[in-house]
C-alpha cells in the first residue's frame, strides 16, 4: 500500500538519543488545550516533542467535520504525535492512515481514568485487555514503515502485583514494536491525586525496558522535571497541567518558576494575532486565564473573566501589564490544508452516531477543568487537587 506523506517524518527514536544525557521535554495530549497555537507557544519555550489533544478514533474515521474541527497543523508544528482513543486494531489503524501525512507518529491512549472511557473500553479500559493492546500495536507495525512512530500512553496497572503486571505489559508492547512508552505513575483508581505518584515504580519499569520511556506526573516546574528524570532515569518527561499554568515550564531560564513569565504571555498574544480567526476566542481567553490569572488581584480577575473579545482582552493587558497586541498587521500564521482524500476509511468501520453524540463536547462550553479552575481562582482556594479529567476527554 502506497502511503502519502505531506512532509518527511522525524525519527522519534533519534530524538531521544539526541537528548541524552539530558531528557526529552514533552507536551502532553490535553483535550481542548494542546491545539496547534498552544503547541507553537510551548515549542518556543523548550518543548521538543508535542502531542495533539486526544481524539476519538470512531469520530475521526467517520466524520470529515470531526477531522477538520479536531486536528490542525502547520509547517513549524513538528515533531508531532497524534493521540487517539480506540478499542480495536482496525479503528486505530484507520485513524493512523488518515493522519499519516501530517504527523510523525500515532499514540494509543490507555491512560484516561474517567468512568465514561473505561465503561466504553477506551483509555484505562484497554488496560483490562493487555492482549488487545498488543494486537493494536502489532497491526500498526504491520501497516506502516518503521520510521513512523507508534506508542502507548498508559498507567500503572491496579490491583495485586501491580508493578509486575505493569512491567509485563510494557515488555509485551516493546516486543510488539512500540517506539516508546509513556507512563503515568498512578493506577487508574488513583486518577490524579498528587500524593500517590509512585516514582520507584516508574523507575523499575524504566529499568525493565530497552526502548525509551517518558514519565508523567506532578511536573509543575523545570526543577520538578529535572528531579523526575534524575529519580527515574527516564528518557523523557511529560507535563500537562504544569504547562497550562506556565507554558515556559521547560524553559531552563526559569528553573524554579511556577508562574508564567510576562514575555511568554506576550508570545501568546503574538501567536494569537497571527492565528486570526483560526484561534477561537474561548481558547485564547482560557489559556490566558490559566497562565496569568494567578498574578491578578481578585477584582482584576473578575473583570478579566467577563471580557468577551480578543480586542477587549488585549486592551486590558495593555492597560494593566503594558503588554501589546503584537504587530498591527501581523503575518498570518501557516496552517496546512489538511485533506483526507488519500485514504477512504473502510466501509466496515463502525458508525456510532448515538455514541458520538453522547461523547461530543461543545467548543463553546467552558469544560469541567476550566470551570473548576476559575472557581478556585476567584475563591482563592488554590485548586492544587483539581480533577484533570476534563483535560483527557471526559466531556
Amino acid at each position: 500500500m502506497h502511503l502519502t506523506q505531506q512532509r518527511p517524518h522525524h525519527d522519534i527514536s533519534a530524538l531521544f538519543a539526541d537528548a541524552q544525557p539530558d531528557f526529552l521535554r514533552v507536551s502532553a495530549p490535553m483535550v481542548r488545550y494542546s491545539k496547534l497555537e498552544f503547541r507553537r507557544l510551548v515549542r518556543l519555550n523548550g518543548v521538543q516533542l508535542a502531542f495533539t489533544p486526544m481524539m476519538i478514533s470512531d469520530s475521526i474515521n467517520n466524520s470529515e467535520k470531526a477531522r477538520q474541527n479536531e486536528f490542525s497543523t502547520g509547517a513549524d508544528d513538528q515533531p508531532l504525535i497524534a493521540q487517539f482513543a480506540a478499542k480495536d486494531p482496525s479503528e486505530f489503524v484507520t485513524s493512523a492512515q488518515l493522519i499519516y501525512p501530517y504527523v510523525d507518529g500515532i499514540d494509543l491512549n490507555c491512560g484516561c481514568p474517567q468512568s465514561w472511557a473505561i465503561s466504553k473500553g477506551y483509555g484505562c479500559g484497554m488496560l483490562r485487555q493487555p492482549e488487545l493492546v498488543r494486537q493494536v500495536v502489532q497491526e500498526v507495525r504491520r501497516t506502516f514503515p518503521t520510521d513512523f512512530s507508534v506508542s502507548v500512553k498508559m498507567r500503572l496497572l491496579g490491583g495485586e502485583d501491580s508493578l509486575e503486571r505493569t512491567i509485563d505489559l510494557a515488555r509485551q508492547l516493546e516486543h510488539a514494536g512500540v517506539t516508546f512508552l509513556t507512563l503515568h505513575g498512578r493506577t487508574p483508581a488513583q486518577k490524579h491525586s498528587k500524593d500517590t505518584l509512585d516514582i520507584p515504580a516508574m523507575s523499575e519499569v524504566r529499568q525493565s525496558l530497552r526502548i525509551p520511556l517518558i514519565v508523567n506526573g506532578n511536573v509543575e516546574t523545570y526543577k520538578d522535571a529535572c528531579d523526575l528524570h534524575e529519580q527515574t532515569g527516564a528518557a523523557g518527561v511529560m507535563a500537562a497541567r504544569g504547562l497550562l499554568a506556565n507554558p515556559a515550564l521547560f524553559n531552563s531560564a526559569y528553573p524554579d518558576s511556577r508562574s508564567t513569565p510576562l514575555s511568554c504571555v506576550q508570545q501568546w498574544l503574538d501567536i494569537s494575532a497571527a492565528a486570526g480567526d483560526n484561534l477561537l476566542f474561548q481558547c485564547f481567553h482560557h489559556h490566558l486565564t490559566f497562565m496569568w490569572s494567578a498574578q491578578m488581584k481578585r477584582e482584576l480577575r473578575v473583570q478579566f473573566n467577563s471580557l468577551g473579545s480578543k480586542t477587549k482582552v488585549v486592551e486590558f493587558l495593555k492597560e494593566h501589564y503594558s503588554l501589546q497586541s503584537g504587530e498591527d498587521d501581523p503575518v498570518p500564521a501557516d496552517y496546512t490544508d489538511c485533506t483526507y482524500t488519500h485514504f477512504t476509511p473502510p466501509k466496515h468501520a463502525r458508525h456510532i452516531a448515538a455514541e458520538s453524540d453522547e461523547l461530543a463536547w461543545s467548543s463553546k462550553s467552558d469544560g469541567k477543568f476550566f470551570t473548576e479552575f476559575r472557581a478556585h481562582q476567584l475563591t482563592g482556594t488554590g485548586g492544587e487537587d483539581l480533577e484533570l479529567g476534563g483535560l483527557f476527554g471526559d466531556e
